[in-house]
Parts: C-alpha cells; sequence; structure tokens
C-alpha cells in the first residue's frame, strides 16, 4: 500500500532539496551569473533559466514539506488517542500548534521559490524568515514532544538527537539573524548591503565595498582603493607599504568610523 511508504516524504525532501540549490548553483556559474567562491542560494535562484528550475523544484519541495507536516500530525494524533496519559493532552495541544507552524513554513518556502531577492527583496525576506524561523520553532515542539512521547513513540536516543539538530538549527539562525538583519523596521535590511557600492549585488568585488587588510600595526602595502560609505575612499600608500599607527587611526575614525572596525594591537 502507498500509506506504507509515508517515510518516503521526508526522504525526498532531504534528497530534493539540496539538489535544488546544487542543479541552481552549477547552472549560474556556466552562465557566469554569480562568482563561483560561496555565493547566497538566493543568488543562484535570480537570473533566467535557473530561477525558473529554483522555482519550480521549490515549490515542489514546499508541497513535499507541507505532506510530511501533515502526516506527522496524524502520526502524533493517532498516538494520543491510543495512549490515556496526562502527556496527551499536551502533545495533543503541540501538535496542533505544530501543524500550523509547519505548513506556515511551506509556504514561506514558497514565496522565497516565486519572489526572487532581485525583484522582491521585502518578500522574499519574509519567506526566508517564515521557512527558517517558523521552521525552527516546528523541530524544537516535535522535540519536546519526542520527551513527551518516550518511550512509546520513539526512542531517547531519537528524542536526543532531534534535541541536537534543533540546537544547532537555533545556532545557525542566529548566527543568520545578526549577519543579515540590520533594522528590523525595514523588516529585513541586509548589513552588506548598506555597504555595498557596486552594480550588481550577486557580484561582489573588494572595490564594491568596505574592506580593510590589517597586519599587525598596519594596512596592506598592496595600494588597494578602500571604499566607505560616503564614497570617499582611502588609498594606502605604495611606497612605504605601512602606515603608521597615529595616522591610520586618524584617516579611519575620521573617513570610516561608522562603516568598519580596524584593531590595532
Amino acid at each position: 500500500m502507498a500509506l506504507a511508504k509515508l517515510y518516503f516524504l521526508p526522504l525526498a525532501v532531504f534528497v530534493l532539496l539540496p539538489g535544488t540549490f546544487i542543479i541552481t548553483y552549477v547552472i549560474s556559474i556556466l552562465h557566469r551569473d554569480v562568482e563561483v567562491d560561496f555565493p547566497y542560494i538566493s543568488d543562484t535562484g535570480t537570473y533566467v533559466p535557473e530561477s525558473c528550475i529554483f522555482g519550480q523544484l521549490l515549490n515542489i519541495v514546499a508541497c513535499l514539506i507541507g505532506a510530511t507536516v501533515y502526516v506527522r500530525y496524524k502520526h502524533v494524533e493517532h498516538y494520543c488517542q491510543n495512549h490515556l496519559a496526562i502527556e496527551s493532552t499536551r502533545v495533543l495541544r503541540l501538535n496542533l500548534v505544530g501543524l500550523f507552524l509547519g505548513l506556515a513554513a511551506a509556504f514561506g518556502t514558497s514565496l522565497v521559490a516565486n519572489f526572487q531577492e532581485t525583484a522582491v527583496i521585502i518578500v522574499h525576506m519574509i519567506g526566508a524568515t517564515m521557512a527558517f524561523g517558523l521552521g525552527m520553532i516546528y523541530a524544537w515542539l516535535q522535540t519536546v514532544m519526542s520527551f513527551y512521547m518516550y518511550p512509546l513513540m520513539n526512542t531517547k536516543t531519537m528524542a536526543g538527537i532531534r534535541l541536537f539538530l534543533s540546537i544547532v538549527n537555533t545556532v545557525c539562525f542566529i548566527i543568520c539573524i545578526f549577519c543579515e538583519v540590520d533594522k528590523l523596521i525595514n523588516v529585513a535590511t541586509p548589513i552588506s548591503l548598506k555597504y555595498f557600492h557596486g552594480k550588481d549585488k550577486t557580484k561582489w568585488y573588494p572595490k564594491d565595498g568596505v574592506i580593510f587588510l590589517t597586519e599587525e600595526m598596519g594596512i596592506s602595502s598592496s595600494g588597494d582603493i578602500y571604499r566607505c560609505d560616503d564614497n570617499l575612499e582611502v588609498a594606502s600608500p605604495q611606497s612605504s607599504g605601512i602606515v603608521e599607527p597615529a595616522y591610520s587611526r586618524e584617516v579611519i575614525s575620521s573617513v570610516c568610523s561608522t562603516t568598519s572596525q580596524v584593531i590595532f594591537q
């Protein structure tokens, strides 16, 4: 029976989601739409034809995620109906909340697929927050329920694995938030975009933003030009190759005090 092989749903998500990113990454590189070195996933799904593949496959993934969430909901519900205990009422409530959060996370995945970052950045970021943020909360709910349902529904080892994955998920999400979000009033304004001065946001070069290379007490002698938020430029001397600490402090504090931080020993 088909219902006896429902475990293929989460397995399909596990395979298709990273497969989507790999496929669009390869196509983006071949079309030279992004740089080879670690582009944003959203960058690899921005331009045609990879954007079409990115959107189609992520929509399929969103449907699979929604189906997986619903099957998990019915699975836990069946447990509560056959296990008369105090924990059953708590698990049933958490299970219902998890259903709505999981479906919302799946919908957020679909938003990410259909609203490219270069087209509608606000909707794209809202979808990403729903997918990753609500997905993280959903993982924690499943972890808590696993401990409640031990040992009839799952082993303690399984509950421990879910706890570990939830912690990793949370740490990664917090790092992402701190790196990407600048002003909550603008929904989601990436810090990097605030200091970006290039023409193509999917291709970043040293000249497009603030980059200070320090070596002990001075700045790199490459002679490169470093741009600041107010479009002023600071060039390191090519003759000596070293900027004296007092001079470098003065230049950086007066020109780029709000856009970068240089540490002097």
